[in-house]
């Protein structure tokens, strides 16, 4: 199964200078997106692994680029489809801004945290979900001492 998993602000803002709009402000967002994945396939292009840093424990990291990479623990191929076929398992697909574009036609779930906050210095946006999604599951939660926006945990299901 393909899924893409995502959080982006109230004008679907996903990212600016390379980062998380909310920087570290969400950790209740970085623990769904550790329970979510953990065992999974992540699936990025090169920019949001160069955000991340490094490869992710307990998950195999796959990284789309054009230009050599030679990291331990990250397979690198030239195409989403190459991505695909060396994955195993269910597979997540983390962004960035033109992977998330060219997965959309493929994936089957899309798993959204969605910030209620609106950050003017977004660069990247995540593209609107047409008709063939409907969502599924909801799940609120408000700003409390560790995580500074309300959010949303949203589960939407192509049709």
């Amino acid at each position: 199964m393909k899924s893409i998993v995502v959080a982006y602000d109230s004008r679907r803002g996903i990212g600016a200078a390379n980062d998380l709009l909310w920087q570290r402000d969400l950790p209740a967002d970085l623990a769904h997106f550790k329970m979510l994945t953990m065992g999974g396939s992540l699936i990025m292009g090169r920019n949001t692994f160069e955000s991340i840093g490094r490869a992710l424990p307990g998950r195999e990291n796959i990284v789309v680029t054009h230009r050599p990479l030679d990291v331990v623990d990250v397979v690198a191929v030239d195409s989403l489809d190459a991505a695909y076929n060396v994955a195993h398992g269910n597979q997540f697909i983390i962004g960035g801004g033109q992977i998330y574009e060219q997965s959309l036609k493929d994936a089957d779930v899309v798993y959204a945290t969605e910030v209620h906050a609106s950050f003017p210095q977004a660069e990247i946006f995540f593209p609107e979900l047409g008709n063939e999604w409907r969502e599924t599951a909801r799940e609120s939660h408000s700003a409390d001492e560790r995580n500074k926006y309300a959010y949303d945990f949203v589960t939407y299901v192509r049709r």
